[in-house]
């Protein structure tokens, strides 16, 4: 884990880190693990330490409080109310859903080791099985060679970025890691690196399993624990497909010019290809008669391939309907009371967006939304307290969310 923020692109732990969660304390934990672990993760990694870095040992109190801690430092109030404004009226999250009480419960429940860049400290956790301890630490030790090389605070910084680029920058992040401790745990088997291997669909089957255990007494929306795993799952796919083409200089090259999209991390060949690189929406895509425009995001590819997912839709259809992606914007205006929500996404073509406008009506309706047809492109739909407006103008899908008029 390596902890940066704690918005929905940050905060997912890695599968050995999840069985550990109903561990006893480890009377064996001991920080010497570290010093070996980072040497190990370095000789594997090809990236030299170049400073030591700090291992300290905590209760799972002492890491709850400075989760806890954290979440209300680090998040601004106002952004966790847009982000929340924006889960629901989109349709990612029920609206009865708690959202920050949520994801603090599944913060909470994933509790285990992590690199911190801000004090440059490795934190392991005091319940952890001595038997696990070098696994994890090489994991988030990796981290602290990627800081160190590529300062992972700039890197991932969710002041300047969007949600989609910092997703596909997580997924570089966590898939590198992630590549280190299978390596590492493939050469005390004697076995060779990943790179040799044709796919590495097993070891993300495991994580999504992994994943699926631990979420399931927290009631987290399908859509959330598929934004959790996605640097995990994802970015360990994308990671392998470059080390099949050169190695870990190949992971370093990807550092230096880092993936801009989660279609990137979904599509390897896109990156490899340097040719996708949308043009963004701007805010003079979007007329809100005079209002300013408070908020503003773009989800990328792989959140409308969980948005659709959260339903009833299967997975590859859902993948299918979100792949001719070519660029969106979110944005929020008006005021307090009368929030105006409105999603543009560009296609690459009048057929891919008329998939999604298909698929996105059909997880509508298998909510039970009452769906009015005006006309062949548009649809409105009463949600709670507002109105969902799905509108499809050849290559651009429009959805609207606007406050209910008040009887």
């Amino acid at each position: 884990m390596y902890l940066k923020s704690f918005t929905l692109i940050a905060v997912a732990l890695m599968l050995w880190q999840r069985f550990l969660l109903q561990a006893v304390f480890a009377e064996g934990v001991d920080c010497k693990v570290a010093e070996q672990s980072i040497k190990e993760a370095s000789r594997i990694r090809g990236l030299e330490a170049k400073t030591r870095v700090p291992c300290t040992i905590e209760t799972r109190d002492q890491v709850k409080a400075f989760l806890e801690k954290a979440i209300h430092t680090k998040v601004p109030a106002e952004k966790m109310r847009f982000d929340e404004l924006v889960a629901k009226a989109l349709g990612f999250i029920p609206e009865d859903y708690d959202y920050k009480k949520g994801l603090l419960d599944l913060y909470l429940s994933q509790l285990g080791g992590y690199y911190d860049p801000e004090k440059k400290r490795y934190v392991m956790a005091g319940w952890l099985p001595e038997l696990m301890q070098p696994t994890v630490a090489v994991h988030e030790l990796t981290h602290a060679l990627q800081d160190q090389h590529f300062n992972l605070n700039t890197f991932i910084d969710d002041k300047t970025f969007y949600t989609d680029k910092l997703l596909a920058r997580a997924a570089l992040i966590e898939g590198d890691a992630t590549a280190v401790m299978l390596d590492y745990q493939r050469a005390l088997m004697d076995q060779p690196s990943i790179a040799k291997l044709e796919k590495v669909d097993s070891f993300i089957l495991q994580t999504v399993l992994g994943m699926a255990l631990v979420t399931t007494k927290t009631m987290v929306p399908e859509s959330l624990k598929s934004v959790l795993l996605f640097p995990y799952a994802s970015g360990t796919r994308f990671v392998h497909f470059l080390l099949r083409q050169g190695g870990y200089a190949e992971i370093t090259a990807a550092f230096r010019s880092p993936p801009n999209t989660t279609s990137e991390i979904l599509h390897p060949e896109k990156y490899s290809a340097k040719n996708s690189a949308p043009s963004l929406l701007s805010d003079a895509n979007f007329e809100t008669n005079g209002q300013r425009i408070e908020y503003r995001d773009s989800l990328g590819e792989f959140s409308i391939t969980a948005l659709l997912s959260s339903g009833e839709i299967k997975r590859e259809l859902a993948s299918k309907a979100a792949a001719g992606w070519a660029a969106d914007l979110v944005v929020v205006y008006g005021t307090r009371d009368k929030e105006v929500v409105v999603w543009k996404i560009l296609w690459d073509s009048a057929l891919e967006a008329k998939e999604f406008f298909d698929a996105y009506r059909e997880l509508l309706t298998a909510r039970g939304f009452s769906i009015k047809q005006k006309d062949p492109i548009k649809v409105e739909i009463g949600v709670d307290s507002r109105v969902l407006t799905l509108t499809l103008n050849s290559t651009e899908t429009v959805i609207s969310s606007l406050p209910q008029p008040s009887k």
